[in-house]
């Protein structure tokens, strides 16, 4: 009974669970610097700078970061992102010109790969929230980072905004040699990822099996009722003589039809009395 209501109750609060939603953005690291050195040289040193990176992003020190992105483009003002995305140098007729173009250029990328704009703002505190998660791919400089929200939408910004983040987090550490190139945006997810409820139910029953057991070792362990009468002989060194057997129900319905009906009872009793002296009766005597 403990067993299925425990694994009763683990369906139901899994089944129940809020869904949630995933989507994932893939970036290659890249290695650029004057010591990157020949191809095999660079690409163990992309490889590290992804292990390093994947931690940074499950840290969760890119969230600061998202929420600024996304502020500035719901506010439509790329002057908002300055010193935040890369200025991508642009003809005109002087480097402040040229600055500010750049800055829009990279503002409107930003933004379009975010899928944010005034007219279709978000949540900066919603999307800041959403849980990131990074991964390296094996033997590559490829890092995957997976965004993990209630929101399908609020999931598909924060991993598109990831990639700018970690830029910004670059620049801001001082290094110039290491370069962030989004392969693969992410797209809307749409289906909630699996609640594995079998997986589920299969590790509660393996739990539940066990507590039980447990809890009936130690009800037998800590008992102090009397062993059978047999089992009684055999502790004690003596055999058991005679055993006092429990009141049955008839016997308590008799007494309580007495104590209305003496007529009656005396009747039910002599005639007991009857079947007593014929059941146990013996003849004394030699056997014929």
């Amino acid at each position: 009974m403990l067993t299925a209501v425990f694994v009763g109750a683990t369906w139901y609060v899994a089944s129940r669970a809020t869904p949630r939603y995933e989507a994932s953005t893939l970036v290659r690291v890249q290695e650029r610097g004057p010591n990157a050195g020949d191809a095999s040289t660079a690409l163990v040193a992309s490889q590290t700078l992804t292990q390093t990176y994947a931690q940074i992003a499950d840290s969760g020190a890119l969230k600061p970061g998202i929420r600024t992105l996304v502020a500035g483009c719901n506010s439509g003002t790329p002057a908002r992102l300055k010193g935040v995305l890369p200025v991508v140098s642009a003809p005109a007729t002087s480097r402040a010109a040229a600055a500010r173009t750049g800055l829009r250029r990279t503002y409107r990328t930003a933004c379009s790969s975010m899928g944010v704009t005034p007219r279709r703002p978000a949540a900066p505190m919603k999307v800041s929230q959403v849980h990131l998660s990074s991964s390296p791919v094996q033997d590559l400089d490829l890092l995957t980072i997976a965004a993990r929200s209630r929101n399908r939408r609020n999931a598909t910004v924060a991993a598109n905004a990831a990639p700018w983040a970690l830029r910004a987090f670059i620049r801001r550490a001082g290094s110039r040699s290491e370069k962030i190139v989004t392969v693969k945006q992410a797209t809307t997810p749409s289906s909630p990822i699996s609640r594995q409820l079998p997986l589920k139910i299969t590790i509660a029953l393996m739990l539940a099996l066990i507590f039980t057991g447990a809890l009936a070792l130690l009800l037998e362990l800590f008992r102090d009722r009397l062993p059978e009468p047999e089992e009684l002989g055999q502790e004690v060194g003596v055999p058991v003589l005679a055993t006092i057997p429990a009141l049955r129900l008839h016997q308590a319905e008799n007494l309580a039809a007495a104590r209305h009906d003496p007529g009656s009872a005396s009747t039910t009793s002599s005639r007991d009395d009857e079947r007593v002296t014929e059941a146990t009766g013996s003849r004394v005597g030699p056997e014929p």
